[in-house]
């Protein structure tokens, strides 16, 4: 019985390895590559909707550079999953060496006592020696000696059993991570194929964008021209808003930055700081494709350019939603950019860019995601940049969006 045990505290052995290792899960491991799927196809989409123009170089490379990278992610987190099931198939095979060596051990011992057995196997035999004692006690404790004997023999010949049985069902476990090996190996050989030729499509596409790089300066000049119009008709809207409060509240102040705000205003500015870092996205679904402030342009080399905001692409017709509760301050008619949609939250403005056709008007109160407008489609692009404002001053929407840094 002693190995029997020993196999079954092999597998407990194995199992509590496994959990301290702290690794991930086969199924978690999974879950995460679904993921990755879903979002490397949600960008297959965006690049077939939006149009091979020039205009649309920036977002389509952005695009594809951030599918190549979660491309990687996938391969890594496959390989992951290789070296989990290569880590089980070691622990299984460990334990199918255990196993084999117990039933060895089991024949053996159960062998001895079929022996023993087909010696004593005369009943008068086994009566003799039970009358053959000195005294009663020592005839009861011969009695029940054989009568253990004989029962740890049925349960060496159940140990024998059970251990086959466990045997063959880790072979067949054995087998079947094997098997699983093989898929998951296909499924890596085939991501880094299509990962390869993501590369390549990139490196032609960059290679025949560096051919025009004259002409995409002078457009992200321009591009930078119309941002700074933008930025500045915001500033000049939120100062018009503060005096035109302080005029009402009789308090004007001259140069003022903030905002005379009410009771209720300090109340919303302090549940919309709570909030930071868990505000949701101004689109349901939709991929980053410029950030805030300075960074690299995406295919100009050694060019720099600055966002007054953070940048999403979606589908076409898609909605942008409110992020937090507010008052719609402003809308802001920009000629060849739209409308734009400025919402307060205290002190903070949350701004919404090149939208069709707005849902709200000035003073209406509108709710976290509640939807306010439809983003501008041109040429297949789909995007709408959020800016943030405290009073005057503009400030970083990725430290206040839910995991958008």
């Amino acid at each position: 019985m002693n190995h029997w045990c020993l196999s079954i505290l092999l597998s407990l052995v194995f199992a509590f390895g496994a959990m301290a290792q702290g690794t991930e899960s086969s199924s978690d491991l999974k879950k995460r590559q679904a993921k990755l799927r879903e979002e490397i196809e949600y960008k297959n989409k965006l690049l077939g909707q939006i149009e091979e123009d020039r205009k649309n170089s920036s977002t389509r490379v952005k695009i594809i550079s951030d599918k190549i990278n979660q491309r990687e992610q996938l391969i890594l987190s496959i390989r992951e999953e290789i070296d989990l099931i290569d880590r089980e198939i070691a622990d299984n095979e460990d334990l199918i060496n255990a196993l084999e060596a117990d039933i060895v051990q089991l024949k053996a011992e159960y062998a001895k006592m079929v022996q023993q057995a087909y010696k004593t196997r005369n009943a008068s035999n086994t009566v003799m020696y039970i009358f053959a004692s000195e005294d009663f006690t020592q005839a009861y404790r011969r009695m029940k000696y054989l009568q253990q004997l004989n029962e740890y023999r049925k349960e060496q010949a159940q140990a024998i059993v059970y251990t086959q049985k466990s045997l063959e069902k880790k072979r067949e476990e054995l087998e079947r991570q094997r098997q699983e090996k093989n898929a998951v190996l296909n499924d890596q050989n085939q991501e880094k194929l299509t990962l390869n030729r993501e590369k390549q499509e990139k490196e032609k596409k960059l290679e025949k964008l560096g051919s025009q790089e004259d002409v995409y300066r002078k457009e992200l000049k321009e591009a930078t021209r119309k941002d700074e119009e933008l930025k500045q008709a915001i500033s000049r809207a939120i100062k018009r808003e503060i005096e035109l409060l302080a005029e009402k509240n009789k308090s004007k102040t001259p140069n003022a930055t903030v905002f005379k705000k009410s009771p209720e205003d300090l109340q919303l500015e302090e549940n919309f700081v709570a909030n930071k870092g868990k505000l949701p996205w101004p689109v349901d679904q939709g991929e980053i494709v410029t950030r805030f402030g300075q960074q690299a342009h995406p295919f100009l080399k050694g060019v720099q350019i600055n966002k007054n905001g953070i940048t999403f692409s979606t589908t076409q017709n898609n909605k942008v939603r409110a992020v937090f509760d507010g008052v719609v301050s402003k809308i802001i008619i920009i000629p060849g950019q739209g409308k734009l949609v400025m919402v307060r939250h205290g002190d903070y403005i949350t701004v919404y860019t090149n939208l069709r056709e707005t849902f709200v008007r000035d003073g209406d109160v509108v709710k976290t995601k509640e939807e306010i407008g439809i983003i501008i489609t041109d040429k297949g692009k789909t995007e709408t940049e959020i800016q943030l404002w405290k009073g005057t001053e503009i400030i970083d929407p990725s430290l206040w969006l839910y995991k958008a840094k």
